[in-house]
């Protein structure tokens, strides 16, 4: 299984089962978002999976395995023609590269996380 399968896994329980973080593990998640390093899939997977496997993530960790399975699953069915999830075409464009898991995982985070639309309405001082 890739790294960047993993990060995949992990990004669709952002965009789709967000219901399942609670505030403190998106309070958690943030810290971690900013601590990413910028170009190690492998370590950045490993610290998701890491972060996973506490007791009160049970959940999420139930829904990241079956994640990887439908991601694992889809894969090797048309190898070398699913170009992403759900056959998808990249959104980026031939001339420009391809934004890097880091940065996939960041936008996850801050486009789902509820503490994000509280930091968007706090004042600024």
């Amino acid at each position: 299984m890739s790294s960047q399968t993993s990060i995949q896994a992990f990004i669709q329980i952002l965009n789709s089962q967000s219901q399942l973080i609670s505030l403190i593990d998106w309070e958690e998640l943030e810290q971690i978002r900013s601590s990413l390093p910028e170009d190690d899939d492998e370590e950045i997977a490993e610290i998701l999976e890491e972060w996973l496997q506490t007791a009160s993530r049970s959940q999420l960790l139930a829904a990241y395995t079956q994640n990887l399975g439908i991601i694992s699953d889809k894969s090797s069915i048309d190898v070398g023609k699913n170009l992403g999830i759900a056959k998808s075409k990249s959104q980026t464009p031939p001339d420009k590269p391809s934004p890097s898991s880091k940065e996939l995982l960041d936008n996850a985070i801050k486009l789902n996380s509820p503490l994000s639309d509280k930091q968007k309405f706090q004042p600024t001082q």
